[in-house]
């Protein structure tokens, strides 16, 4: 094959077009198997959410489903805990703008002036609590795990 490059005929030998041609579908099959990942990670998705409320409607504390290659899939609730500072009320309480406690220097400079103490941090903060379903793999045991004597 000839082609033409600034007035100069080049001319590609069979062994750079077998190259050529083995890059385009190396380069298409990966752009093809990202778009599969992307509309599987959708899929699962859409999945775990439905998952999600199929388990909370259960009751179940755990739920543990065999899976054809020997393992087990377990579905149980994952406990995450945070402890929120309410600023709004703070502010409230020290009479400040809200937008006057956004950064910790903010706090350390109300701390240092006297304004904030540790124990209004302490009032004005709660611990929420958010239960999520956590699903993972488990390799099956067939055999109880015998005590050491």
């Amino acid at each position: 094959m000839s082609t033409v490059e600034h007035g100069i005929v080049v001319t590609e030998t069979e062994e750079e077009k077998t190259l050529r041609l083995k890059l385009e579908e190396k380069v298409l099959r990966y752009f093809q198997n990202k778009e599969i990942a992307k509309e599987r990670n959708e899929e699962n998705k859409l999945l775990f959410e439905e998952l999600e409320a199929l388990f909370e409607e259960s009751g179940e504390e755990e739920i543990v489903i065999p899976l054809p290659n020997g393992e087990n899939a377990v579905l149980s609730p994952q406990i995450r805990e945070k402890e929120v500072l309410d600023k709004e009320a703070l502010a409230d309480e020290m009479q400040v703008p809200k937008d006057e406690l956004k950064t910790p220097f903010d706090f350390s400079m109300f701390t240092a002036q006297g304004k904030l103490t540790p124990a209004m941090i302490t009032k004005h903060t709660t611990i929420e609590r958010e239960v999520k379903m956590k699903i993972t793999k488990r390799k099956a045991t067939s055999k109880r795990r015998r005590a050491k004597r």
